[in-house]
């Protein structure tokens, strides 16, 4: 499916394709010129009105829809577990082959009418044409980017798909250091740079952007790579609002926002999280995915902040926040640290 056909919502759901078929159950959310989908979890509606591969209360089965504005052979409704009669959504629209619902029940107070989504669950089996952009800068990248390649290497990842960006260099250029492709940039941006950067100097689908002050921990390579690309997505955060720009990002995208991208040389820390935290860059998106934790049948879980710790042991504090759907650990300056210490 194309991102265009994402756009546009259409009357009536093809039933043939849904039951029987595994899809992506989330939540529907909407970007400024686009959607991105929160996942809850896989699942998929049997002909006999069971659901398998999830549970919940809220979804306990399925049955077709009478009361809709589309005949009940292309709608149908989650009933609940507590009691049969009760949808707990409807499901009348799609986007493209993506049904889309809407939620009916409790909490009435929080999330009446909330969109629902079942998008399928087709899962990515090649990862050739992916890669890591590592974000650092001149002043530590000789310090800090060692312990992240080898936490890469461990996990499989060929040095050949690892992108080393090092923001605050007196002039461009381009260098491979035991089969790691670096880019010494002038761009200045902290880890904006690395986003500037990537789409010009290397051909990908998708790229990760993952900082030099983060841990990689085992299984972080299958649950970035086995990320649902039923639609080329814009954006696939490792959060629900991309903490800390965590995720992958398609060349296209990155291609598409270079000319903002390059305004960010020279921003302050201030101002370069205010953007992150404003989520800035998800809201661009036309298309975006949360990458999901497949311990959590596939739903996305949010960041947890943890201990502060001197991670670096140079007498400066930072605290841990944790991303569990990747199995990375970030280290964020704490209190009043400098932001151009390490």
């Amino acid at each position: 499916m194309n991102q265009s056909q994402f756009a546009a919502l259409t009357d009536g759901i093809d039933m043939a394709r849904l039951v029987g078929t595994p899809h992506l159950f989330g939540r529907l959310k909407s970007l400024r010129n686009g959607h991105m989908v929160q996942p809850i979890g896989v699942l998929t509606l049997q002909p006999d009105g069971r659901l398998t591969g999830y549970a919940h209360p809220n979804e306990g089965s399925w049955s077709p829809y009478l009361h809709g504005e589309v005949d009940a052979d292309r709608a149908f409704a989650f009933l609940t577990a507590k009691n049969v009669w009760i949808p707990s959504s409807t499901w009348t629209q799609s986007l493209g082959d993506v049904p889309v619902g809407y939620f009916t029940d409790e909490p009435e107070s929080t999330q009446a009418l909330e969109r629902l989504c079942l998008v399928p669950h087709t899962v990515n089996t090649d990862s050739s044409d992916i890669v890591y952009m590592v974000a650092s800068c001149l002043k530590f990248y000789e310090r800090t980017v060692p312990p992240i390649l080898q936490q890469l290497f461990a996990e499989g990842i060929e040095p050949a798909r690892i992108k080393v960006v090092v923001n605050g260099c007196d002039e461009d250029s381009d260098r491979t250091i035991n089969g790691v492709e670096y880019a010494f940039s002038i761009h200045n941006g902290w880890e904006w740079s690395t986003l500037y950067e990537a789409p010009l100097r290397w051909r990908f689908r998708y790229g990760f952007l993952i900082h030099d002050t983060s841990v990689v921990f085992p299984g972080f390579r299958r649950r970035v790579e086995s990320f649902n690309n039923h639609l080329l997505w814009d954006h696939l955060p490792a959060s629900p609002l991309a903490r800390c720009l965590l995720g992958l990002y398609s060349h296209d995208f990155l291609t598409r926002l270079n000319p903002w991208l390059k305004t960010t040389d020279g921003i302050s820390k201030k101002e370069g999280v205010i953007a992150e935290v404003g989520a800035e860059l998800l809201l661009r998106a036309r298309s975006a995915m949360v990458l999901g934790d497949p311990e959590y049948s596939g739903g996305a879980r949010a960041t947890e902040w943890r201990e502060v710790v001197d991670y670096f042991n140079t007498g400066l504090p930072r605290i841990r926040r944790v991303f569990p759907s990747i199995n990375v650990h970030k280290f964020l300056h704490y209190g009043s640290t400098s932001e151009t210490s390490l």
